[in-house]
């Protein structure tokens, strides 16, 4: 799937534990794409956006909803909750075109 490159800057005022959720799922997300050959993953761009309660890019926030898809499905106990409502946000910024092809309703 191809992220938007256009459309406005999604706002997202996370929580102190659902930015923790959000920066540890992309940290995972691009491990995963650097060992598989990726030598700048492009989920490290949004953590520092997050960590300063800056909005994010339309394409960001697709590559963050994708990383919490992934990241929650062995997540510790303590960062589900979270981790869901931020998804659910997330989820419901993303243009619906891209929203149609999401798994995030399923198994999280």
């Amino acid at each position: 799937m191809t992220p938007p490159t256009t459309g406005d800057p999604i706002p997202l005022s996370p929580s102190r534990e659902e930015a923790w959720v959000a920066h540890a799922a992309l940290l995972d997300a691009g491990e995963a794409a650097f060992d598989a050959g990726d030598d700048a993953p492009p989920q490290h761009r949004p953590i520092r956006r997050i960590e300063r309660g800056r909005p994010l890019a339309p394409r960001d926030a697709v590559l963050l909803r994708d990383a919490l898809i992934d990241y929650l499905g062995d997540a510790p106990v303590r960062d589900r909750a979270p981790g869901r409502a931020l998804l659910r946000r997330i989820d419901d910024a993303v243009e619906p075109d891209d929203r149609s092809a999401s798994p995030a309703d399923s198994n999280v």
